[in-house]
């Protein structure tokens, strides 16, 4: 029982490695290819602020949904802990809401990764096309690619409005 168990989770991590490596490859390639046509090469200036501002209001949902989430866990485990309660029984429940707590931020992070993520770069790389030498960060382009956890995403939503809203309207 104990091999099958850790046979399926070095399945699982290989699986999951061998996905964000892929994902790795195409920001490289996206990222690298700042003069190459993209899916949003062609559209007018005021449909890219629309759609890059309206993935950074899905983005701060997210991070929002992330931090609320968060907030319950912590109640829940606030109202749990006592006192007068063993070592053994409070290392427990401080195991499971830190449990719960990585899940939920691993959920969140993979959701950015699945839904936004492709997105966010192709914005900021047409941004950065499109925009002054002065107003481009390509330091920032790292954040983009590889965020570490949500406050990192909300710091890729706040990069990604400011860029689109200094997009001249023509």
């Amino acid at each position: 029982m104990q091999f099958g168990f850790k046979l399926s989770m070095n399945l699982r991590i290989a699986k999951r490695a061998a996905s964000l490596l892929l994902l790795g490859l195409l920001a490289i390639i996206t990222l690298g290819a700042t003069t190459e046509k993209t899916v949003y090469s062609h559209v007018s200036n005021k449909v890219l602020k629309q759609k890059s501002l309206q993935l950074v209001q899905e983005i701060r949902r997210l991070v929002d949904s992330y931090s609320k989430k968060d907030r319950e866990l912590m109640t829940e485990y606030d109202k749990k802990d006592r006192p007068n309660m063993s070592k053994e029984g409070a290392h427990a429940l401080r195991q499971q809401w830190l449990k719960d707590s990585d899940l939920a931020h691993d959920s969140t992070m993979r959701y950015y990764k699945d839904h936004y993520w492709a997105d966010a770069i192709l914005f900021i790389g047409e941004l950065n096309r499109r925009l002054s030498k002065r107003a481009k960060q390509p330091e920032v382009l790292r954040l983009y690619q590889h965020p570490t956890n949500v406050l990192g995403l909300a710091a890729v939503a706040d990069h990604l409005e400011l860029h689109s809203k200094l997009l001249p309207a023509s």
